[in-house]
């Protein structure tokens, strides 16, 4: 029914034209994505991307399941999402003020025109190697799609979690926490945008079905009730920025591959039974998961953190699953036939599995954060075994973009002091002589403290 087979190896998307190589550095090199002077953003439309490692390889390499924890991975999700939301409203919210020569600058026709002109390349690129990993086989019906989402859904059901293990179990569980929230942040403090995308145009009463689901998302109009409102009000308790993409810098490549997967599947309209299914694996999955998220933060935070986000979603996704199934699904099916379930059962799986990727990197970085003691002092076991790479000086004050490596990697300060960031909440100083283990895929940045300061990166 479902198999996941090796990787894509030989298939390759269309060769880019200049154009469109002309039109991706463009767009990367916009002032809303210009080198930044701090890790954290102040307004919705300032987003650093590093414009400087923007190649016309994002066009036309494809991307492979075991490249995910790549740095041209993290890129590209950034690109995309930047593109992807150009078709939202995004506002200040109080104390921060409207900048509106930026509000304009990232709204500009001529910048969103370049955007989309690239995005289905770089769409290619980031998804195309679902396909291949994702294969559905067999002859489908109503009753094996029931009976297939039935057993996974039970499954994770049944499942302990792992999510809670991992937070508990850190070292500094509020810490751990803070970035599980962090990674959230890039999807629910929009929540349901890629949705209302779907429920524009005419599509019978499914279009009504959807919407109902919309309104629920919104809060039925009112504010505080909007589950985007009460991630807020969870994220300014648990002592964190509530402001949309304050912590942009933060977010790891998977965890930005959920968001743009409904964006993908929801602004390319031929996908509609894609998103079906996907809509359907997130909202039944998460009414099972969501339990485990509220009790891993009543567990570290105790009461002084409010749950209300998480146990909501435990009680309306409930219904949320059970209107897709049978209020959208098991009526398409019956209305276009057996057509359209290969879609809603691909659209399923591939968010089951970046949903799967998600939590592996969030777990891969949490320990990395735990053991960055060890990195240091290993890093100095290890510093000289080999010539460095690269060496660079930078002057006081100087911001490295949260980023990533393909190779794990020495990083080493042979003059000068810096601060070396892992999260908001773990950091580093570094003088002459210190350095740190740097694993393939982790996050980490950097910033200038002294009149200026060398450092070194080697391959290990």
């Amino acid at each position: 029914m479902m198999l996941r087979t090796t990787p894509l190896t030989s298939e390759t998307v269309d060769t880019p034209r200049d154009e469109d190589i002309q039109a991706l550095l463009q767009f990367s090199g916009g002032p809303a994505f210009a080198q930044p002077r701090s890790f954290y953003t102040s307004h919705p439309y300032q987003r650093p991307l590093r414009p400087q490692d923007v190649t016309p390889a994002l066009l036309d390499v494809p991307m492979t399941s075991d490249k995910l924890d790549t740095p041209e991975h993290l890129l590209a999700q950034r690109l995309l999402l930047n593109i992807y939301e150009q078709d939202l409203v995004f506002l200040p919210k109080p104390p921060n003020r409207l900048d509106m020569k930026a509000f304009k600058g990232f709204y500009d026709p001529a910048t969103m025109a370049l955007g989309k002109q690239v995005r289905p390349l770089l769409e290619e690129h980031t998804y195309g190697w679902l396909k291949d990993d994702v294969h559905i086989n067999g002859s489908w019906c109503e009753e094996s799609f029931i009976a297939h989402t039935d057993k996974v859904l039970e499954d994770i059901g049944h499942s302990p979690s792992r999510l809670h293990e991992v937070l508990t179990g850190s070292r500094d569980p509020q810490r751990a926490a803070r970035f599980f929230l962090i990674q959230c942040a890039g999807d629910f403090l929009s929540e349901a945008s890629a949705m209302a995308r779907n429920v524009l145009g005419n599509a019978g009463a499914h279009t009504s079905e959807l919407f109902k689901i919309l309104i629920d998302e919104y809060g039925y109009g009112i504010d505080k009730k909007k589950h985007s409102s009460l991630f807020e009000a969870l994220l300014d308790q648990a002592g964190l920025n509530s402001q949309v993409h304050h912590y942009w810098q933060f977010y790891t490549a998977s965890s930005l591959s959920l968001t743009n997967y409904f964006h993908y599947v929801s602004a390319n309209h031929g996908e509609f039974f894609r998103y079906i299914g996907a809509m359907y694996y997130t909202e039944a999955s998460l009414a099972l998961t969501t339990g485990h998220q509220s009790r891993a933060l009543r567990d570290i935070f105790g009461d002084t953190v409010s749950t209300e986000y998480f146990d909501e979603h435990q009680h309306i996704d409930v219904h949320h699953g059970r209107m897709a199934l049978e209020r959208l699904i098991i009526p398409m099916i019956r209305q276009y036939g057996k057509q359209v379930i290969p879609d809603l059962i691909r659209g399923f799986e591939e968010f089951r599995l970046l949903q799967d990727q998600a939590d592996e990197e969030l777990y891969a970085h949490i320990k990395w954060h735990d053991e960055l003691d060890a990195c240091r002092a290993r890093a100095a076991m290890l510093h000289g075994s080999k010539p460095a790479d690269a060496r660079f000086t930078e002057p006081q004050g100087e911001v490295s973009v949260l980023h990533s490596h393909a190779n794990n990697e020495l990083f080493w300060v042979e003059s000068g002091e810096l601060e070396f960031v892992a999260t908001p909440q773990l950091s580093l100083k570094l003088c002459a002589g210190e350095g740190v283990i740097i694993p393939k895929g982790m996050l980490h940045g950097t910033q200038i403290t002294s009149a200026s300061c060398t450092y070194t990166v080697t391959a290990i």
